[in-house]
């Protein structure tokens, strides 16, 4: 009698050592590997590299700091292993790029904010071929959109981004991105910033964000 193989499965989290922070922090990554084959994409949380377990993957000691973001790696851990659960059961086997996609929520099909933004900016093109608006400022929406999904790319393993991953670290990133990395002058910033800020406060309005990641 034939019997199903089990995929072996193992969730790691690690230290972005590589792209410190301003603020001398780094980011913890999530890593998951399914029969060999890894995906990884960012928790949001960071962490002074001192203060880091390497060989638990969790943060030393009891403070308030350490509960606090060892309790939200359990909870992705556990969200993780609930996922790979429900895959395995419903369809028999499990890849590790599913699993970070389902977790993440990139495999329900609901809107996301790329979605969200491509269908704007579908909407302003149209606008602009009847004359109501012009090029120029189609150009200050569309831009943006590419050195997010890139910056999303790099920064978090990221090829969509959910409404929920919109959070304040994640602008402040965003804008270390194009200051540091693209070497963007500060004007050219302010209005790309100022395009993404009238997209946030357009998802706010249709209730699809609960509150503006600019607000700090």
């Amino acid at each position: 009698m034939e019997t199903t193989k089990k995929s072996t499965f193992k969730v790691l989290f690690y230290l972005k050592k590589n792209a410190p922070k301003k603020n001398g922090k780094v980011t913890i990554m999530c890593r998951i590997t399914v029969n060999g084959k890894q995906s990884a994409f960012s928790t949001k949380l960071d962490i002074s590299a001192s203060n880091w377990d390497l060989k638990y993957g969790r943060v030393f000691g009891k403070s308030r700091e350490a509960q606090e973001i060892n309790g939200k790696l359990d909870k992705i851990r556990f969200g993780i292993e609930e996922c790979y659960s429900k895959i395995q059961k419903n369809e028999g086997t499990v890849n590790s790029a599913k699993l970070k996609n389902t977790f993440l929520g990139m495999e329900s099909g609901e809107l996301t904010f790329f979605k969200f933004y491509e269908q704007f900016i579908a909407d302003f093109e149209k606008k602009v071929n009847s004359g109501l608006r012009v090029q120029g400022t189609y150009r200050r929406y569309k831009t943006p959109l590419k050195h997010l999904r890139n910056f999303a790319l790099v920064k978090y393993g990221y090829t969509d981004v959910m409404f929920n991953n919109l959070t304040s670290n994640f602008i402040q990133d965003f804008d270390y991105y194009l200051r540091d990395d693209l070497t963007l002058n500060h004007n050219t910033i302010w209005n790309y910033m100022i395009g993404f800020t009238t997209l946030c406060r357009l998802a706010m309005n249709r209730k699809h964000l609960t509150f503006s990641p600019f607000s700090e």
